[in-house]
C-alpha cells in the first residue's frame, strides 16, 4: 500500500477521527505540550493545536512528514515542531505533558502499538497522559464456512494435483477481512483474551497469551471454521475506539484464524490457546481442541504464523 493511501484510509475514517479528536478534547489543556509519536500527515497535531495546545513535536520516519509540513503551511498551523525520526532513535527528547501514537492495527499489536507506547514514557513529564492508555483483545468462534471456503481452495483445484503442502501454509496464515455478525453466534460468543494498560508503571510484555473457552449450547452445537479477531482501545477513559463487527465500522478490518478442520462443539467445550509475540514482526500460534468436562482435550489442531511464511 502506498503512504499516500495509507493517509487517504486514515483520514477518511470518520469514526476514527472522531474518536481521537473527542480524546483529546478531555486531556489539551491551553499551554500544554503534545508529543506525537508516527504523526503521518500531522493530522492529530493540528487537532491538538486547535484545541489549544502550546506546541506539538511531530516524530515521523517516513516522508509523509513533509506532506505534515506543506499541510501545516496551508492551513497556517504554527507552534509545530517537525523530527524526521523513528521516535526510538530520538536519544533525549524534550518532556511532553500529553504523548500520543495511533498505530494501530487489523491485529491491534501488528505495527508495534506496545513497543512504541513502552518506549514513549520517555516523552511523558511526570503525572502526563498517555494515549491510548488501555487496550484488549478479543476473539470469537466463526459459524459460517463463507470466509473458509475463500481460503482453502486447495482441494478444488483438480487436474490430478496434490496441493496439501500449499494447503498447510495457507492455514498457518491470518486473514483481514470483513466479518459480519451473521458469521458469529453473537456478541456473547466473543472472548476477551488479551488486556494491556499502557500507563505507567505497567509494564507490559511483548509477548501475549490468553484462552478462551465455549460450551456446546453457548455455541448451538453449530460447526467451527475459524476465529475471528478484533480489539477495543481506550484513548482515555470513557473514549473507547473498537474494530467489533457490532460496532460502527472503520478502516480497520477483523482478523479471520483459520482452522486446520471444522469443528463441531456438541457436548463437549471448545478452548482456543492464543500466544503472540510482537518484539520482532509479528508471531502468532493458536491452539484448538476438544473436551469433555474433566476429560482430556481431543482434536488438536496447532497453527503458527511461523509455518505460514512463503
Amino acid at each position: 500500500m502506498s503512504e499516500i493511501e495509507l493517509h487517504r484510509k486514515l483520514l477518511g475514517d470518520k469514526v476514527r477521527n472522531d474518536a481521537l479528536h473527542e480524546a483529546l478534547k478531555r486531556v489539551i489543556r491551553p499551554g500544554m505540550t503534545v508529543a506525537d509519536i508516527g504523526a503521518g500527515t500531522g493530522f492529530l497535531s493540528f487537532l491538538a493545536r486547535q484545541l489549544g495546545a502550546a506546541h506539538c513535536h511531530l516524530y515521523e520516519y517516513s516522508e509523509a512528514l513533509a506532506l505534515a509540513r506543506e499541510l501545516a503551511r496551508r492551513n497556517r498551523i504554527t507552534g509545530l515542531t517537525f523530527v524526521q525520526a523513528h521516535s526510538g532513535e530520538v536519544a533525549r527528547p524534550p518532556k511532553a505533558d500529553v504523548v500520543i501514537s495511533e498505530t494501530l492495527g487489523n491485529f491491534a499489536l501488528e505495527e508495534g502499538l506496545l513497543e512504541t507506547l513502552v518506549d514513549a514514557r520517555r516523552f511523558l513529564k511526570p503525572g502526563g497522559t498517555l494515549l491510548p492508555c488501555a487496550l484488549r483483545q478479543l476473539v470469537a468462534p466463526v459459524i459460517s464456512p463463507r470466509l473458509q471456503q475463500e481460503i482453502d481452495v486447495w482441494a478444488g483445484v483438480g487436474h490430478g494435483l496434490e496441493l496439501a503442502a500449499a494447503r498447510e501454509i495457507a492455514l498457518n496464515n491470518m486473514y483481514v477481512k470483513t466479518l459480519r455478525p451473521e458469521d458469529l453466534r453473537g456478541p456473547d460468543s466473543a472472548r476477551q483474551w488479551d488486556e494491556i494498560d499502557f500507563r505507567p508503571p505497567a509494564r507490559p510484555s511483548s509477548q501475549r497469551s490468553g484462552a478462551a473457552t465455549w460450551s456446546g449450547p453457548q455455541l448451538g452445537g453449530r460447526t467451527v471454521y475459524g476465529f475471528a479477531l478484533w480489539w477495543e482501545v481506550d484513548l482515555v477513559p470513557g473514549v473507547t475506539l473498537s474494530t467489533s463487527p457490532y460496532a460502527p465500522a472503520t478502516h480497520w478490518e477483523q482478523v479471520y484464524l483459520p482452522l486446520l478442520e471444522p469443528v463441531a462443539a456438541v457436548s463437549q467445550d471448545l478452548e482456543l490457546g492464543l500466544r503472540s509475540d510482537t518484539r520482532r514482526g509479528v508471531r502468532l500460534v493458536w491452539e484448538t481442541a476438544l473436551r469433555r468436562a474433566g476429560g482430556k482435550p481431543r482434536s488438536l489442531q496447532r497453527q503458527d504464523l511461523a509455518r505460514g511464511r512463503l
